[in-house]
């Protein structure tokens, strides 16, 4: 019996997690759905695409997400497990920029040949994450429960 218990828990183990960020993500007290609300907003992206979340442990130690596509049409975002608030808003921002790309059809599949930093997609995934996640943060507001509501 000792045996069967830890093969079980490695079997488990590296199974995702199907759940959302449940702490506020900005001083406005948003939570995880208002903030990809946000960012799909900002980004143009049609509130009717559909979004996956998982979170899991990572391949890679400095991998903190991903985005792919699903054969539905809808989307999956994988988010690194033990992720802080700030590291949220970034990679969520960082992988929705990627939806977008992908909705837009703006991803050539020959850039997955060149190396991570060198592809063209991740450039703008950057250079938007981090702007974006200060505008959510500091600028976008959401109406915290009353101690009535509670």
């Amino acid at each position: 019996m000792i045996l069967i218990i830890p093969v079980f828990l490695w079997v488990i183990a590296p199974l995702p997690a199907k759940a959302i960020y449940s702490d506020d993500l900005n001083p406005s007290g948003c939570k995880f759905r208002d903030m990809q609300a946000f960012y799909m907003a900002e980004l143009a992206i049609e509130p009717d695409v559909s979004i996956e979340y998982v979170y899991l442990r990572m391949p890679e130690p400095n991998m903190l997400g991903y985005t792919r596509p699903l054969k539905n049409g809808n989307y999956q975002i994988a988010l690194a497990k033990g992720l802080e608030p700030s590291e949220v808003r970034i990679t969520m921002a960082h992988e929705l920029v990627h939806v977008r790309q992908l909705e837009n059809k703006q991803i050539r599949v020959s850039e997955f040949q060149k190396h991570y930093m060198e592809r063209s997609f991740e450039d703008e995934a950057f250079r938007l994450s981090i702007p974006l996640a200060i505008k959510f943060y500091t600028g976008h507001t959401c109406q915290k429960p009353t101690a009535e509501a509670l």
